[in-house]
Parts: C-alpha cells; structure tokens; sequence
C-alpha cells in the first residue's frame, strides 16, 4: 500500500495517518514558499490533538494556498477523514464559501497545484470531482442519485455501471464532476470518505456515495501525449483560505 512503513493498523483494519502530535509522515507545501514553510508560520498546526489550518493570525495580507502531503503513496484503500469549519477565511476568499480539498493520486512535481485528484471540501459543494494537472476520468452515470450500487466498504463488487453518456467506450476528459446530492453539515463534524480501487474512485459525504468516477488516468511521464491509468499516489489535505480542523485522518487497505 505504500512505499515506507505506517503505523499498524488497528483490529478494524484502519491506519491513522496523523498522529495527533507532529506531522511525522507529512510535509507541507506552499505556492510561494515552497516546502516546510507552512509549520514555521503556523498556518498548519497541531492543537488539542488535531490538525488545525489556517489557525493563524488573520491580517490584511494575501494568504498563500497549499497542501499538507504524505510522504508515502497509497494505492487500493478506503480514506477517511472528520473535519470542521474554523470562523477565519483569509484574503483574497474573505467574502467567498470556506474551501479545502482532500486530494489524492497525488504523482509528479510538487507545486500547487499538482498533479491530483480532489474530492472537493467547500461549502454546498462537498464530494465534487476536480481533476488537476492533466488527470481525467469518465463520471459514472447516477440515476436519481444511485452512485452507490454495486458499492460497498471494500470497494466494488461485479462490473462498472453504465457512464452517464451511456456510450459503452466513453472518452475521459478532466475537470470538474459536479455531486448529487448536499449532505454535509455547516457547523459540526463531518465524515468524507473515498474508496479508491484500481482506476476508479467514490466520494462519500456522511455515509451517503455523492459522486463516482471511473477510468481514472494520468499523464504518462515516460510518454508525452499518452496517458496511463492513475491507481497510486500520495494522500494530501489543501491549505486554502478558509480555517478549518481535521481530527481523523486514516485509511484501510482494500487489496
């Protein structure tokens, strides 16, 4: 599942990621900044157990975006994370929805932003796709709000759906797939999930499947102009303009 060693997992067959103490396992990255710059300046934090964003002072200066990465890539796993809003929303976002992201299939250069897939975190728009840096991938058809056949905890069972074109060889294209369905909550704590297996992925918004995504691809570094499947990649939370905590970061193992 990754490339250097974890925590063991708990009897339930889940790996914390985040220790609550430091960012052991992580480093973070900023626009203009570069690497490890975040943590010197306190916009990312460890408070009261948690990983808290945007934490820091507010001024009238720009923030920066970003992203807080791990260090290992991950492939064939089930994600989980509980997060929270802050009150703080920084400049330039200081009148516009609070946004974060949960990325993954994060591959290639660091930069922001990179190469990745986002399940999108902001408000009325949680479980929406977002691929970046030339990824793209086929939104599965979803009928009166379906994602979830076939779905479950350990990932698919039998073949892939229909696409939402119903042509049977559809052509991926990147960009932006809108979600079904608005169950996140503004003011408390919410639970998002991804099941990621093999090429294909689901965004889960408080136990109920939002948005799927199928024949997921990425670049091909060794071959400009073509494209490979994107199945393994590192895990990343984005550092946005808005404050927000996360108190479980964790992911289990779907091989």
């Amino acid at each position: 599942m990754s490339s250097s060693p974890l925590p063991p997992a708990g009897a339930d067959g889940w790996i914390s990621l985040f220790n609550g103490r430091d960012l052991s396992g992580w480093y973070t990255m900023l626009q203009k900044s570069g690497r490890g710059v975040a943590e010197q300046r306190q916009i990312v934090a460890i408070e009261d157990g948690m990983l808290h964003i945007l934490g820091n002072e507010l001024t009238a200066e720009p923030a920066e975006a970003g992203y807080i990465a791990t260090n290992p890539e991950f492939e064939n796993v089930h994600i989980r994370v509980e997060y929270k809003w802050g009150v703080n929303r920084f400049p330039p976002r200081t009148l516009t929805k609070r946004d974060n992201g949960l990325l993954y299939g994060l591959v290639g250069t660091d930069k922001v932003w990179p190469t990745m897939v986002e399940c999108q975190i902001e408000e009325g728009d949680v479980g929406d796709y977002f691929l970046v840096g030339g990824i793209r991938g086929v939104q599965d058809r979803h009928d009166n709000g379906l994602f979830g056949e076939g779905l479950t905890a350990n990932g698919w069972t039998g073949a892939a759906r229909p696409h939402s074109d119903g042509n049977a060889s559809p052509e991926p294209v990147g960009g932006r797939k809108i979600k079904d369905g608005n169950f996140e909550k503004l003011n408390d704590w919410n639970v998002v999930e991804i099941i990621w297996q093999g090429d294909r992925s689901a965004h889960i918004v408080n136990g109920r499947t939002v948005n799927t995504v199928s024949m997921l691809q990425q670049p091909d570094p060794a071959n400009p102009g073509k494209f490979i499947p994107l199945t393994r990649g590192k895990i990343a939370i984005e550092i946005e303009f808005a404050e927000i905590w996360y108190r479980r970061i964790e992911v289990r193992s779907l091989a």
